[in-house]
C-alpha cells in the first residue's frame, strides 16, 4: 500500500477534470459487470480489499496546491454498498478528503465508478476485471482457481504510476485537423438526472454488418450515430457539420504500462446537405478521417499540443485559481466544436473460467451533452448512451436503425415510462 503523505502530480489529461467538474457534469465514468447470479456484499468487500493491494493508487485523494491539483495517498477504507445514487454521481469535492472511486452493487450487477482524474478506461477495466475475479474465486472456489489472478494485473511498479504524456512528449507542431471551429449542437430539455439508455446486442451480428460495408465497428457505429442526429436536424442547421469526438487509447500506439490516464481525442466530421442521407458516403468520409488521424505521427502531435500548455513558463507560475478559469474557458471553446462523444472501450477479455458467470459489461460516462460508450464482453455488445437532456430521440433513432438491419436489441433505460 502507499504510505500516507506520498503524492503524485496529476497526469496531463487529468488536469482538466478538477477545474471543470461540477455536481451536474461530474467527470465520473461507470463500468458495470452483470453476473448470472445476485451479488453478495461481504465477499465483494473482501474482493475489493484484495484488489486494492494490487492497485494502491486508487486510494489517492485529490488535494489542491498553490499551482496545481495533485494526488495524495490516503488511509481511507472504502466500503462496498448497495447502489443508492444516480449514475456517475459526484466523487470529487473540493477541499474534502474523499476517495475518487466507488464500488456498489444492485441485484446481479457490480458497479465501479471512477473520477477521470484518477485513471482512464483502461486502468478502470483492469481494476474491475481483477475485482470480479477475486469475487468469483470466493463464490466458486471449486471451479475457479486463485492462480487466475496472476495474469490479470502486473505487480505494482513505478511504470504503473508514470505520466506517459511526459514520457512521449516531443516538441513538434500539431497538424491542423481542418475541422471548423463550430459544430452542430444538440439541444433539449435539461433533466435533473443523467438520462441513461443501454442497448445489448450480439456482437458478431453487428460486426458482420460493418464488414459488409467494408469498415470497422467503430466507424460503422459512428456513421449510424451521425444519421441518428441528422434525423433530428432542421435543414437550416445543416450549415454546421456533425462532429464526433472519439477518445483513443494511446497505449495502442505508444507502449506504456501506466494505470493512469493515457488517452487522446480525435474528431471526425460530416457535412450533411439538402436533407440527403447516404450511409455509404458517410462511411467513406469517416473511414478516410480515421485513417488520417490514427497515425503515430498525428497522435504524437496531439501529445505535444496537450503538453504545450503545461510546459508554458507563464502557466507554471500562474496560481491555481487562474489556471482553473483558463481551463474552464478552454473546455467551453472545445465543446463548441463537437456534437457528441463516442468512446469504444473495445473487447473486455476475461479468463475462460469466468465466462459462465458473467453476462455482460457496460460503460457509461458523465456528460454535458450526449455521449455513447461501446464495450464488448463475450458476444454481447453494449452501447450505453448518457445525456443531460430529457429527450431520447437520437438514441431511439440509433437503435431503430440497427433493428431495421436485423439486429436483435435488448434496451434498458432509466427514463420514466
Amino acid at each position: 500500500m502507499n504510505q500516507p503523505g506520498s503524492w503524485l502530480k496529476l497526469d496531463n489529461a487529468g488536469k482538466i477534470f478538477p477545474a471543470t467538474s461540477s455536481p451536474r457534469v461530474t467527470g465520473v465514468f461507470r463500468f458495470s459487470c452483470e453476473l448470472n447470479e445476485n451479488v453478495q456484499q461481504a465477499p465483494l468487500q473482501r474482493a475489493l480489499e484484495k484488489t486494492l493491494e494490487r492497485f494502491p493508487h486508487f486510494l489517492y485523494i485529490m488535494r489542491n496546491g498553490l499551482f496545481w491539483y495533485y494526488l495524495e495517498a490516503s488511509d481511507l477504507c472504502p466500503e462496498v454498498h448497495a447502489e443508492n445514487t444516480g449514475v456517475c454521481a459526484q466523487l470529487f469535492y473540493r477541499n474534502r478528503r474523499h476517495l475518487l472511486f466507488d464500488v456498489s452493487f444492485y441485484h446481479n450487477r457490480i458497479n465501479l465508478e471512477v473520477y477521470h482524474a484518477l485513471t482512464d478506461g483502461t486502468g478502470a477495466m483492469q481494476f474491475l476485471n481483477y475485482l470480479i475475479c477475486c469475487y468469483l474465486i470466493q463464490m466458486h472456489p471449486s471451479q475457479i482457481g486463485a492462480e487466475l489472478l496472476d495474469g490479470l494485473a502486473p505487480a505494482p511498479t513505478s511504470s504503473r504510476e508514470e505520466d506517459s504524456f511526459k514520457k512521449y512528449y516531443r516538441r513538434i507542431k500539431k497538424e491542423s485537423s481542418g475541422l471548423p471551429r463550430r459544430a452542430y449542437r444538440l439541444t433539449g430539455t435539461p433533466g435533473e438526472m443523467l438520462r441513461v439508455t443501454e442497448g445489448l446486442m450480439p456482437c458478431q451480428a453487428v460486426l458482420a454488418l460493418a464488414k459488409a460495408h467494408h469498415t470497422s465497428l467503430t466507424v460503422f457505429l459512428c456513421a449510424l450515430m451521425m444519421l441518428s442526429i441528422h434525423r433530428e436536424m432542421m435543414l437550416y442547421n445543416e450549415k454546421k457539420p456533425v462532429v464526433i469526438t472519439v477518445p483513443v487509447n494511446l497505449r495502442q500506439y505508444f507502449p506504456s504500462e501506466t494505470s493512469r490516464n493515457f488517452f487522446g481525442n480525435i474528431r471526425v466530421a460530416y457535412q450533411f446537405k439538402d436533407g440527403e442521407e447516404d450511409l455509404d458516403e458517410i462511411l467513406a468520409s469517416l473511414k478516410a478521417a480515421f485513417q488520417r488521424e490514427l497515425t503515430q505521427e498525428r497522435l504524437r502531435g496531439r501529445i505535444s499540443s496537450y503538453m504545450a500548455v503545461e510546459r508554458n513558463p507563464f502557466a507554471k507560475i500562474a496560481p491555481l485559481s487562474f489556471k482553473n478559469l483558463c481551463l474552464r474557458i478552454a473546455r467551453r471553446v472545445s465543446d463548441g466544436g463537437e456534437t457528441m462523444v463516442v468512446s469504444n472501450i473495445g473487447r473486455v477479455t476475461l479468463p475462460e473460467a469466468l465466462e459462465p458467470f458473467v453476462h455482460s459489461m457496460t460503460v457509461l460516462a458523465s456528460t454535458a451533452k450526449l455521449q455513447a460508450c461501446i464495450c464488448t464482453c463475450g458476444d454481447v455488445l453494449s452501447i450505453g448512451f448518457s445525456s443531460r437532456y430529457a429527450e431520447t430521440d437520437v438514441q431511439r433513432n440509433f437503435f431503430r436503425m440497427l433493428s431495421e438491419m436485423g439486429i436483435k436489441i435488448e434496451v434498458k433505460s432509466n427514463a420514466p415510462d
